[in-house]
């Protein structure tokens, strides 16, 4: 009966089913799977479910999770999630270098405050303040960017990002569509190919320019130099009094364009453009008064 016995208990330990959980694992450098000490350490979940947490004398720590709700808690060096069932959760508290989640079916939970976050979410991602698919380097989290170079990339809409002025370079690619960007960086960018973005951008700003390709969207800037280019069409642009140069390119018409900078320039290559301004309706104000006045004085 021992015989059995210790090659059941080989089975066991060679597939990384312990006694307290099930799980297929394979850890250099550490035992049990679940909890990896030191060395590189992968942790392998086809049948999901798994937890997996690696302390500070770990180089690197891996956890592939293929069904799904599975747990990564890592202090490690280098530490990386790969789930492709969804519903997984990926922690990685600060002294982390570096700190990576891919999650291809959605419902992930990522939680960094690593040197390097980085988040690949093509079925929609919440992290610790908001829905986001994002790569922050020199901040986080990478909805709320308050230092270095900031890109967020958004392939399930929907997603809000806000850029402090101590950021030099704040760029927002949203291919879901739906996204908000609030930006008082030193240069602010918005790629939306989804359509319904909105982009605002105050007086700090030295370049704000957006790009939407699927109509829809609306620009609010008021920062020196304002672009934006809108191919899907129906699209609003409002600059203010201050601005310097105001452009809106308009190829899918139907869009609106209130301009009170002091240079105006609206391209409408689809027709059907509305223009505005503050001046001109004051012009039209005192053009009725003076109407008015002189049917007073003649009548």
């Amino acid at each position: 009966m021992a015989l059995p016995l210790l090659f059941t208990l080989l089975l066991l330990t060679l597939t990384g089913i312990t006694v307290s959980s099930a799980r297929n694992a394979s850890c250099t450098g550490c035992w049990p799977p679940s909890e990896c000490d030191s060395g590189t350490c992968t942790n392998y979940c086809p049948g999901g479910g798994c937890n997996m947490t690696c302390s500070q004398s770990v180089k690197y720590c891996d956890q592939i999770c293929t069904s799904g709700d599975c747990l990564s808690k890592c202090e490690a060096e280098r530490c990386e999630l790969v789930c492709t069932g969804g519903g997984c959760n990926m922690t990685c508290p600060p002294g982390v270098k570096e700190c990576h989640l891919f999650c291809t079916a959605g419902g992930c939970d990522f939680n960094c405050d690593a040197d390097s976050c980085k988040q690949d979410c093509a079925g929609g991602c919440e992290n610790t303040d908001s829905a986001t698919n994002a790569t922050c380097t020199g901040c986080w989290p990478p909805s709320e960017c308050n230092d270095g170079n900031c890109t967020q990339y958004c392939t399930g809409g929907g997603c809000n990002m806000a850029c402090s002025q101590d950021v030099k370079y704040c760029d927002q690619v949203c291919t879901g569509g739906e996204c908000n960007s609030k930006c008082d960086a030193e240069k602010c960018t918005l790629g939306c190919s989804g359509g319904g973005c909105d982009m605002t951008c105050p007086q700090s700003v030295n370049d704000c320019d957006q790009t939407c390709i699927g109509g829809g969207c609306n620009s609010t800037c008021d920062s020196e130099k304002c672009t934006l280019g809108c191919t899907g069409g129906e699209c609003t642009m409002t600059c203010p009094t201050g601005v310097k140069q105001c452009h809106l390119i308009c190829t899918g018409g139907g869009c609106h364009f209130k301009c009170d900078a002091e240079d105006c320039k609206l391209d409408c290559l689809g027709g059907a453009c509305t223009r505005a301004s503050s001046s001109a309706s004051k012009m039209g104000v005192s053009a009725i008064f003076i109407f008015v006045f002189v049917l007073v004085v003649f009548a």
